[in-house]
């Protein structure tokens, strides 16, 4: 049996938070470019990614937190949402056709998506498939993307459609190592409530240095896990065996294929530890912990070959 895994918590470098998926009036979204920024550095963030729908918006002036270029573009017969970070220049529309390909979005495949995104050494992140209505075969021609989101702060406010793990484990399931981030797809527009769709959710990524580079090259490799609300505070692999160590919550899963995996839960206090021993076929475990309001924290899979 062999484990992979790209481990953070064995990394060397520092913790770093951000949030990969936020609109501002370059779009759709209601704060300015510079007050977004703004609002996600007081908020404690390090880095993040505006991803405004077919542009790239840029802020000029320094604003104290490291920005990284984004793009969220549609495509595909569904009009599947894929967020391009790392960007070079602009994935531009014109009209209801994209410039790039001289082809309608709906011409577009989430595939050459993806690759185009990839040429310019970004990353493509499909973006909340519950909310987009996409089935199984649709994440199948997504599934060259390097990452989905497993949880969308704007689609819990907005229409309570936030988490998508069944769709990331069938994806493990036909052997696509797909990692998962959570992001807020912040707009700043109000909810149910007055809810707040930004600073809700983020990536962990460890990396040496608070760079372009350094942050891409770690989330290209995964050294990162995701969350809107507990930390996982480690991670370690022993042979066959695998123990985390998390902030105080309700409850530690070991998610697997089809019936197989394990879920600890508190009895009368919180816990903030458990261990899995991987026993028969598997093809991959991932983590997942909640906490005692009910949000949720996840790391990349360990893949069982």
């Amino acid at each position: 049996m062999q484990l992979e895994f790209n481990n953070p918590f064995e990394e060397d470098g520092n913790w770093y938070k951000g949030n990969l998926h936020t609109h501002t009036t370059g779009s759709d979204g209601a704060l300015s470019p510079e007050d977004t920024a703004q609002q996600y550095k007081k908020a404690g963030y390090h880095f993040l990614s505006i991803t405004d729908h077919n542009c790239i918006t840029r802020i000029e002036k320094n604003q104290g937190i490291l920005l990284i270029p984004g793009e969220e573009m549609a495509c595909g017969r569904k009009g599947s949402h894929i967020v391009g970070i790392g960007l070079k220049e602009a994935i531009t529309y014109n009209n209801d056709q994209i410039t790039n390909f001289g082809k309608n979005f709906w011409e577009v495949s989430p595939r050459e998506m993806a690759e185009l995104i990839k040429k310019q050494g970004g990353v493509s992140i499909i973006a909340h498939p519950h909310w987009s209505g996409l089935d199984s075969c649709d994440m199948l021609e997504a599934s060259d993307c390097d990452m989905m989101e497993v949880f969308n702060t704007n689609c819990h406010h907005e229409q309570d459609k936030a988490y998508c793990m069944t769709y990331w484990d069938n994806l493990l399931m036909e052997d696509k190592n797909i990692f998962a981030v959570a992001s807020d797809d912040a707009h700043n527009r109000p909810f149910a409530f007055n809810q707040p769709d930004a600073c809700g959710s983020w990536i962990m990524v460890k990396a040496k240095k608070l760079t372009e580079w350094d942050i891409m090259q770690q989330i290209k490799r995964g050294m990162f896990y995701a969350s809107w609300g507990p930390e996982i505070k480690d991670l370690k692999i022993s042979g066959n065996t695998i123990h985390v160590t998390t902030s105080l919550v309700k409850s530690i899963s070991f998610i697997s294929c089809a019936g197989v995996g394990a879920k600890f839960t508190a009895d009368k206090e919180p816990i903030k530890e458990a261990e899995y021993v991987i026993t028969g076929p598997q093809q991959f475990v991932r983590v997942q912990c909640c906490d005692m309001q009910g949000r949720m924290a996840w790391t990349n899979a360990v893949i069982i070959k």
